[in-house]
């Protein structure tokens, strides 16, 4: 019974190093995710399309830190963003997608964002990059329904991120822009008209209050 009681101390005390260490792991993955997202944050509102953002080296197999943290919503809602920055520049560093193709993720990755995001300035954020998006897109130059459709759907997108949040100056921006286009006679949204749309790089890319 000794022997079996000493076996039973044995393999418990051993159990609770062995907690103790992946406890020491997990807390080291917390902070390398903290760390990761804070550095990366910075260096996407420098460089947008830096490659490899967000992808903390962590210890663990599976991740579990992330899985506590819930990275998932935050990932999504920061690589939508660099995704719509590929759109921008037509490329990206990561895939071979072609223009058209990445413009359709960008539109769903943010719809999505716009729909469901962490808070209503995560979803303005979103709404108002989707008018940029649509506005931006190329469009016949000589087809006055479809710069109509363009219009008016980048107008719906601008008003619903001014709704979402007030303080998007960025978004009251375009809406002035787009409405300005939308009532003048024989508007056109030619090179100058596109490229006059801001989408917020020079406030910071990421809303503040999202990182870990």
């Amino acid at each position: 019974m000794k022997h079996l009681a000493r076996h039973r101390s044995g393999v418990l005390a051993l159990c609770c190093v062995i907690a103790a260490a992946l406890l020491v792991l997990v807390a080291s993955d917390v902070r390398t995710w903290r760390t990761t997202v804070a550095r990366d944050d910075l260096r996407f509102r420098v460089l947008p399309a830096h490659r490899g953002l967000w992808k903390p080296a962590t210890l663990l197999p599976g991740d579990p830190a992330g899985l506590l943290l819930g990275t998932g919503d935050t990932l999504d809602y920061r690589r939508s963003l660099q995704l719509f920055w590929f759109s921008r520049i037509g490329s990206t560093p990561e895939s071979r997608q072609d223009l058209p193709t990445m413009r359709a993720e960008t539109q769903q990755r943010l719809e999505g964002i716009a729909a469901n995001g962490h808070s209503p300035r995560e979803r303005s954020f979103a709404a108002n990059l989707l008018g940029v998006l649509v506005v931006t897109t190329p469009s016949p130059g000589n087809d006055n329904s479809a710069l109509k459709a363009i219009l008016k759907r980048a107008t719906d997108y601008f008003r619903q991120a001014t709704r979402l949040d007030p303080s998007n100056a960025d978004a009251k921006q375009n809406l002035e822009l787009v409405l300005r286009i939308n009532g003048s006679s024989g508007g056109t949204l030619n090179k100058d008209a596109r490229s006059g749309y801001g989408y917020g790089r020079g406030r910071g890319a990421t809303p503040i209050g999202n990182g870990y």
